[in-house]
C-alpha cells in the first residue's frame, strides 16, 4: 500500500479497551459518548442500536490498525467510541443516516468487516485510486512512492482519528491526537465548522499536497464538541439534517421538542405519538400505521411464509455459487469487469451460506441480549437512561406500563434461544421447526384474515414472482408444507425443482446449474 505507513507490532494496542488512556483522549471519547446519547434521548437514534465501550464480544480489529502503524491514542479512541449500527428514525440529511452537516455516523470498526483503508486513509475519497481495493490494473502506479508533499498525496497522519463519515459529500470530522484539535471539513468545499464561518476556508492554500489537512482551520475537539452538543440540545440545530427554519420540518420538530418537555421535562412517549401522528408533517411520507388485531393474529403465518422465504434464498444462492465457481475455473468471463462480479458473486453466495462470521454474529446477539436485560431492569427501577432528563417528564405510571409492555416482549427468550445454537444448521433447523409448530396452531379465523388481505395484492403477476412453490399464493404453500408436514430438507428438494422450472426472472437463463435429484450441484464439463 502508501509507503508513508509503516507497520507496528499489534501489541501496542490494548487488546479490549485501554487500562490507561491518554486523560484527553479519554475526554474526547466521553464527549462522543455524551452526544450519542443526547441523540438517543432525542429519540433520532435507539438505544438499542448503539454499542458502547467496551467492545468485549466484537473487538476492534487492531491487526488492521497495526498494518497502516496507526499510533496507540488513535487506536485507543477508537477502541472507546460508541457505534451506531441502525437506522435513524427520521432523516433530512444524508442517505446512511446524519450525523452532522450532512456527515454520516462513523463506520462500525468491530470485527473482520471495519473497512480500515476508507476511515484511517482516505476518508474522503481523495486518492481513492491507490485504493486497495482496486483492481491492479488501475489502480496508481506511483503509490510507494506518493509522499506527505505530493501534490496528491495521503494526507491522514497516523495519529489522525476520523470521526465521521463522508455520507453524501458531507462534512467529516477529523482530530489530530497530537494537538488536540478538531478540523470539520467538508469534501468538496473546505471547512465547514461554523466557527470559522466568517474566515477563508482554506488559510495555507501554498501547500504543495492539495489534500493536506494543515491547509484548513481547526480548533480545540473539547471546545468544538461542546459547541456541537449544545447546539443540538439549545435545539439550534435538529438531529438529521435540520439546521435552522431556512426548512419547513425544523420549526416542526423545534415545536414538538418544546411541547414534549425538551430539554429538562423531556417525555419520549409523548415525543413519539405525536411524531408518528403528525404524518408528514414530521417525514416525507406517512408513518406506517401499527398493525391491527387482525393483522397481528396471523404473524405466525407470515413468520413462516419468511423462513420458507430464506430456504428459497438458501437455494438460490447454492446457485449462485456452483454458478460462478464454474465459470471461474473455466475462464467463461470476457474481461476483468465480468470476473470481478463473478468473484462477488462467488464470495456473496458463500458467505450467505456459510456464515464464516459466526462467532461475530453471535457476539452482536450477546450485546444484544446483555443490553435488553440491563435496559429493562433500568426502565424497572427508574435507573440509568431512565432516571436523566430525556425520560424526566414521564410519570411512574407511563412508565410501569412501558415496563409491562417491554417485559412481555420475547426478544430476550429469542436471543437467549439462539445463542443456544450450536452452528448455524442448528439454528435454521430449530427456527424452522418452531414456525411450524406456531403456524399450525394459528386458529381458523386468522387463516381467513389473512387469505382476505393477501388478496388485495397476489394477481396474476404472483406465481411468477413470489410464490415459493409454485402454488400462487403463500397461503397455499404455507399450508402445503403443514400439511406434508415437510421437513426441511424435503421444504429445500421442492423449492430446487420449483426453480429448475420456474427460475427467478432476474436471472432466468443465465446461471450455469444442474439438480441433482433436489441438489444443486455444479454444471458437467462439456
Amino acid at each position: 500500500m502508501l509507503g508513508v505507513y509503516n507497520a507496528v507490532n499489534p501489541s501496542v494496542y490494548s487488546y479490549v479497551y485501554p487500562e490507561n488512556p491518554n486523560p484527553r483522549i479519554q475526554e474526547i471519547a466521553d464527549l462522543m459518548t455524551e452526544w450519542f446519547q443526547l441523540f438517543i434521548d432525542a429519540r433520532y437514534i435507539n438505544a438499542e442500536d448503539v454499542v458502547f465501550p467496551p467492545h468485549k464480544h466484537i473487538r476492534i480489529d487492531t491487526t488492521k490498525a497495526a498494518q497502516l502503524g496507526l499510533t496507540k491514542d488513535a487506536v485507543d479512541l477508537y477502541q472507546m467510541l460508541p457505534y451506531n449500527i441502525g437506522s435513524t428514525n427520521w432523516n433530512f440529511g444524508t442517505d446512511q443516516g446524519e450525523f452532522l452537516m450532512w456527515g454520516g455516523f462513523l463506520s462500525d470498526l468491530r470485527g473482520s468487516k471495519g473497512d480500515w483503508w476508507r476511515v484511517a486513509c482516505d476518508p474522503f475519497y481523495a486518492i481513492d485510486d491507490l485504493s486497495p481495493w482496486h483492481r491492479p490494473e488501475i489502480q496508481a502506479t506511483d503509490g510507494d512512492s506518493r509522499g506527505w508533499d505530493s501534490e496528491n498525496g495521503p494526507y491522514m497522519r497516523p495519529w489522525y482519528v476520523t470521526l465521521t463519515d463522508c455520507g453524501n459529500h458531507g462534512s467529516i470530522m477529523v482530530l489530530d491526537t497530537k494537538t488536540y484539535r478538531m478540523w470539520f471539513i467538508g469534501q468538496l468545499d473546505g471547512s465547514s465548522d461554523p466557527a470559522f464561518s466568517n474566515q477563508s476556508r482554506n488559510i495555507h492554500p501554498e501547500l504543495p499536497n492539495r489534500n493536506d489537512m494543515a491547509q484548513y482551520p481547526s480548533r480545540p475537539a473539547v471546545e468544538f464538541l461542546r459547541d456541537m452538543i449544545s447546539r443540538f440540545r439549545n435545539l439550534e440545530w435538529i438531529p438529521g439534517g435540520l439546521y435552522g427554519d431556512d426548512n419547513e420540518y425544523y420549526s416542526e420538530y423545534k415545536q414538538l421538542y418544546k411541547d414534549c418537555g425538551w430539554p429538562d421535562r423531556f417525555n419520549p412517549l409523548l415525543f413519539d405519538s405525536k411524531r408518528h401522528g403528525g404524518g408528514k408533517r414530521f417525514s416525507y411520507h406517512e408513518s406506517s400505521p401499527e398493525p391491527s388485531e387482525r393483522e397481528r393474529s396471523y404473524v405466525p403465518l407470515n413468520h413462516l411464509y419468511s423462513v420458507m422465504a430464506a430456504a428459497r434464498e438458501r437455494v438460490q444462492m447454492q446457485i449462485h455459487l456452483v454458478d460462478a465457481t464454474y465459470r471461474l475455473e473455466n475462464k467463461m468471463h470476457k474481461d476483468h469487469w465480468e470476473q470481478e462480479r463473478l468473484q462477488s458473486q462467488k464470495l456473496g453466495a458463500e458467505d450467505y451460506l456459510f456464515k464464516p462470521n459466526w462467532d461475530e454474529d453471535n457476539g452482536a446477539l450477546r450485546i444484544e441480549l446483555e443490553f435488553r436485560k440491563a435496559d429493562l431492569e433500568a426502565l424497572r427501577t427508574r435507573s440509568g437512561r431512565y432516571a436523566g432528563p430525556g425520560w424526566a417528564g414521564t410519570s411512574d405510571e407511563e412508565l410501569k406500563q412501558l415496563y409491562e409492555k417491554s417485559a412481555q416482549n420475547d426478544r430476550i427468550a429469542t436471543l437467549e434461544a439462539l445463542l443456544q445454537d450450536k452452528d448455524l444448521k442448528c439454528r435454521i433447523e430449530r427456527e424452522f421447526w418452531e414456525a411450524k409448530a406456531a403456524a399450525a396452531a394459528t386458529p381458523a379465523e386468522a387463516w381467513e384474515n389473512k387469505a382476505v388481505d393477501d388478496s388485495r395484492w397476489e394477481n396474476d403477476d404472483w406465481k411468477d414472482r413470489w410464490s415459493i412453490l409454485g402454488s400462487g399464493t403463500n397461503l397455499v404453500d404455507i399450508k402445503t408444507v403443514l400439511d406434508e408436514n415437510m421437513s426441511l430438507e424435503e421444504l429445500e428438494r421442492r423449492i430446487t425443482y420449483e426453480l429448475e422450472k420456474n427460475e427467478d426472472r432476474s436471472w432466468k437463463g443465465k446461471r450455469l446449474w444442474q439438480n441433482n435429484k433436489g441438489k444443486v450441484i455444479i454444471v458437467r464439463q462439456q
